[in-house]
């Protein structure tokens, strides 16, 4: 007795008398007889045959519905099998960051590979518990910044896996899982003293980064990725792509900053390049050097996003009008901006950033000689 995937066009078309059982419900079949087709179950040890009906009077449907109720089969579907964390990764990268930005896009991904995937891939998504990932979450204890981050990312990542119509799980192992910690309005400013300390402490790759943002107010990840196609005409222009907001920013290179680009002019597009062939400086690598950098230069208590309020306001110091300021923090400032405004900001106000750069120049310069 031969065993098929019944189909409706494979039991219209059976002409051979026999017993046909379908590959989807064990013991149940179609008889094709010389003048008609019936719906059979076979049941029991003694293999008794119950009839369900005729085809085509009872249709395929039908009779597997009446089957399953005969078997005692469960009429839900079949569950589906479980994945593993690897494999629902990529699946959730591409969908849930279509839309959003590279830099984010990036972010996530680096957040979970780096902190979650060297313990987690293996594992099949029903068996991660909120402690596997609490045992990964402490060992960012240190670096808290980095750690709320990864919370939030890992949240979201399970959030979308207990979603249809994948449904990888029924409820998210951070359902209820408190954050490590909370984001924090800062006002750290570092004194003249200890930019000083920090500045003559910095060393390699790191320590030129770090100046980088002393001198400009970029955020590290700007930084971290400046590429030598950027500049043109004495000017350094750091794509939408690769801001925050979105806007472009054009910065004009004075003596400091383009010694220490220069510095680094290897052999890479990127200034700062990273371990593999053609990356950039890894972001999750700032922890380890910045603690070094503390211990160095015997100033502690701060963080790197601290040096772009030390900017802003060693500007308005030098007596920067505020408008520049902002400019040159790439701020998008006022209601009524539009890329028009963004075109003036990045070829209008040239001149005005060079000025307000030359200034921080100069007063760093006097301070470094004290």
């Amino acid at each position: 007795m031969p065993t098929l995937h019944l189909t409706d066009i494979v039991v219209s078309q059976l002409k051979q008398p026999g017993i046909y059982f379908d590959r989807t419900i064990s013991n149940f079949g179609l008889r094709v007889g010389k003048r008609r087709k019936t719906w059979i179950v076979v049941r029991g040890r003694e293999r008794l045959r119950t009839r369900i009906g005729q085809y085509p009077t009872v249709k395929l449907g039908d009779a597997r519905r009446a089957a399953h109720k005969l078997l005692g089969a469960d009429l839900e579907p079949k569950k589906k099998q479980p994945v593993t964390f690897a494999a629902a990764l990529p699946l959730f990268l591409e969908e849930n960051y279509r839309a959003r930005s590279p830099r984010t896009a990036y972010e996530a991904k680096r957040h979970l590979e780096t902190h979650l995937v060297p313990a987690l891939k293996h594992k099949l998504l029903p068996e991660v518990t909120d402690e596997d990932i609490g045992k990964r979450l402490d060992k960012l204890s240190k670096v808290p910044s980095e750690q709320l981050h990864c919370f939030r990312v890992a949240r979201t990542f399970f959030r979308w896996c207990t979603r249809p119509p994948r449904r990888y799980l029924p409820h998210s192992p951070l359902e209820g899982y408190p954050a490590p910690s909370q984001d924090k309005k800062r006002s750290r400013v570092l004194t003249e003293k200890e930019v000083v300390k920090v500045w003559n402490a910095c060393g390699g790759m790191f320590g030129d980064m770090v100046r980088l943002m002393f001198l400009w107010g970029t955020r590290s990840g700007e930084t971290a990725r400046l590429r030598k196609s950027w500049i043109e005409d004495e000017i350094l222009t750091i794509p939408g792509a690769f801001t925050k907001n979105g806007r472009a920013h054009s910065i004009p290179l004075l003596p400091m900053a383009k010694e220490i680009l220069e510095r680094q002019m290897g052999k890479s597009e990127y200034f700062f390049p990273g371990h593999i062939k053609d990356s950039y400086f890894n972001d999750g690598s700032w922890g380890k050097l910045k603690r070094a950098l503390d211990e160095a230069s015997a100033v502690s208590d701060w963080q790197v996003r601290d040096i772009r309020r030390t900017f802003r306001s060693t500007l308005a110091k030098l007596g920067i009008p505020r408008e520049i300021a902002e400019i040159l923090l790439n701020h998008v400032t006022g209601a009524n901006k539009n890329d028009l405004d963004e075109i003036y900001d990045r070829y209008d106000y040239l001149e005005e950033k060079r000025s307000a750069l030359t200034k921080l120049e100069a007063h760093l310069t006097k301070l470094l000689a004290r």
